[in-house]
């Protein structure tokens, strides 16, 4: 994922939050949830993307640019974490759980000039998909 990759993933994390989750909000909390999984995967995807990138740089002795790498992106992880946990949970998603989200990705977080998502419909059952997947990666526990 190139520094472009991660800025038009960026993009469309801003036209969810800031377009159509407060639409969603009051009419569609299902869609609302799935809505926020694509977000959190988004941001999952990204700081991953980061960590490998800093990886290589530091393997080339570019430590300094590495830093600078996670500095800018060091959010990320934790506002994935904080995206699929409000998707996850079973409770109605708030406002004010929606301005924390935004302020952990960054306070200055603008709507997009152009909408990428016609129809956020299409996302429809990616919480359920989130599940799987996370239920799928622990390991079963036995005592």
């Amino acid at each position: 994922m190139s520094a472009q990759d991660r800025a038009r993933q960026l993009r469309v994390v801003a036209e969810i939050l800031l377009v159509h989750l407060p639409n969603l909000m009051s009419q569609d909390q299902p869609l609302a949830h799935d809505l926020l999984a694509v977000v959190g995967t988004s941001l999952h995807a990204i700081a991953e993307d980061v960590e490998r990138s800093t990886k290589a740089w530091d393997k080339r002795a570019y430590h300094s640019k590495a830093d600078e790498l996670r500095r800018e992106w060091g959010w990320a992880p934790g506002a994935s974490n904080y995206a699929l946990g409000l998707a996850l949970r079973a409770g109605p998603l708030t406002s004010e759980s929606l301005s924390k989200m935004r302020v952990l990705i960054r306070p200055q977080l603008e709507k997009p000039a152009r909408r990428q998502i016609k129809d956020p419909c299409r996302f429809r059952g990616a919480a359920q998909a989130v599940r799987l997947q996370q239920a799928r990666r622990r390991p079963v526990l036995r005592g």
